[in-house]
């Protein structure tokens, strides 16, 4: 397959700072003397001074035709600058981009609307940004004003639209223009449910058609379902580039053991702060299982699992109960069990919960402990630290992609290739 974006050795520069008079004559002399280094020495770059800020460090990537990129990181990454660098919206500092075929990005509400023109005239002056022909737009007209359901509002200016108005037009004016490479930065957000959903079906319709996408969003299920490779940015530099399953794995696992540290820091900042003796602690957990020795992590094999928990109740819980809720990085819920404390429990309390087999993909999850009396919680207990469930050789092998590793098997009949059946194993 052709490559439509090439990226090598990108890196963008910004300056901080207020600027004044005096700003403006030391800028002038500053960027003289840039200007003869570079004409002397071409790929010299000054190093940072304090009002300089590197939004993106040495990025580089290639994208072929038919590939979809997600892009993944936190806020202020460096995520929107790559794009508005890929969108030819501002030039790299240093480095390079070569994009083949016509490229439409989409990097926040309105891109590319004038406020005083007509939803209609904005839809032909998108097209001819594209370098469209009016007949080429007349053609998709239709189906633009269609899936955009903005058919009362087409000849009103934009100016006067809501920002969900925005967005479903300009959306399905990106979308159905026919470019080879569609670029979006979490606009999808401002949209309401239906809306959203018609917007990833026609992603993913031009996904099937072989054109190239890159999408930038902090919902890690829509970059699995989508897009075949991802890359994380850090700080402006690319932390991982690969198969998204395995990136989104590492970021979730990355952003989890930070989130443990904040509220870990929390924990101990109240404790030096004096504050009340909490309700119960968590003293101690534990997971055991034959194919892991690890006392907080488990093979993604089918073997018997057995977790151990011991809490400590500092007051006395009448007609008390407890639950052990187990979620993936999301928060998401996976198993929920309960039972009963003892009528008048207080003080150290172990609790184990076995599960036959513990059917999840590799990665990082939360485990918590749910204390309640008879009206209401009273303590949520969270397990640190994370449970990791580790990759073996016979589930890398196995080919499932999903949250659940179930015991399956997929099994074609020859005398009827039509014919899949999936036979579940005990």
């Amino acid at each position: 397959m052709s490559v439509v974006i090439e990226a090598e050795g990108v890196s963008k520069r910004f300056y901080l700072g207020e600027r004044n008079q005096k700003a403006f004559f030391e800028d002038v002399a500053e960027k003289s003397a840039r200007g003869f280094r570079r004409l002397f020495n071409p790929n010299a770059v000054k190093r940072n001074s304090k009002h300089d800020f590197w939004a993106l460090r040495d990025v580089s990537f290639q994208i072929v035709q038919g590939q979809t990129l997600g892009l993944i990181g936190e806020n202020g990454a460096g995520k929107s600058t790559l794009l508005k660098v890929l969108s030819r919206i501002t030039q790299p500092t240093t480095g390079r981009v070569q994009v083949y075929g016509r490229l439409a990005s989409l990097l926040e509400v309105g891109t590319g609307f004038h406020p005083e023109f007509s939803g209609r005239d904005n839809i032909f002056l998108n097209g001819a940004m594209l370098g469209l022909s009016r007949k080429e737009v007349r053609k998709r007209f239709d189906k633009i004003v269609d899936f955009s359901g903005m058919e009362q509002f087409l000849d009103v200016p934009v100016k006067n639209y809501s920002s969900g108005m925005y967005l479903r037009l300009a959306f399905s004016v990106a979308a159905h223009l026919n470019p080879e490479i569609v670029i979006l930065d979490e606009v999808l957000a401002v949209g309401d449910a239906v809306f959203q959903k018609k917007c990833f079906d026609r992603i993913e319709e031009i996904i099937n058609e072989g054109h190239a996408a890159i999408l930038v969003s902090h919902a890690m299920g829509y970059l699995r379902r989508m897009c075949q490779v991802s890359m994380w940015l850090s700080h402006g530099r690319m932390q991982m580039f690969g198969p998204t399953h395995e990136v989104a794995s590492c970021y979730e696992k990355e952003t989890t053991q930070e989130v443990v540290a904040h509220y870990e820091k929390q924990s101990i900042e109240k404790h030096l702060d004096s504050e009340p003796e909490p309700v119960a602690t968590l003293l101690y957990w534990s997971v055991q299982s034959r194919l892991s020795k690890d006392l907080h992590a488990i093979s993604a094999g089918q073997a018997k699992a057995t977790f151990r928990f011991e809490i400590s109740l500092s007051i006395l819980v009448v007609s008390g109960k407890v639950a052990i809720t187990l979620a993936d990085a999301q928060g998401l819920i996976l198993l929920s069990q309960e039972g009963e404390l003892p009528s008048e429990a207080q003080g150290k309390i172990g609790l184990t919960l076995e599960l036959p087999f513990l059917p999840l993909k590799p990665g990082e999850y939360i485990l918590n402990c749910i204390i309640s009396d008879s009206r209401h919680p009273v303590a949520f207990l969270r397990a640190t630290p994370e449970l990791t469930v580790l990759e073996d050789e016979e589930t890398r092998n196995r080919g499932y992609r999903g949250l659940l590793n179930l015991p399956a098997k997929l099994v074609v009949d020859e005398n009827s290739p039509a014919e899949v059946r999936a036979v579940g194993e005990g």
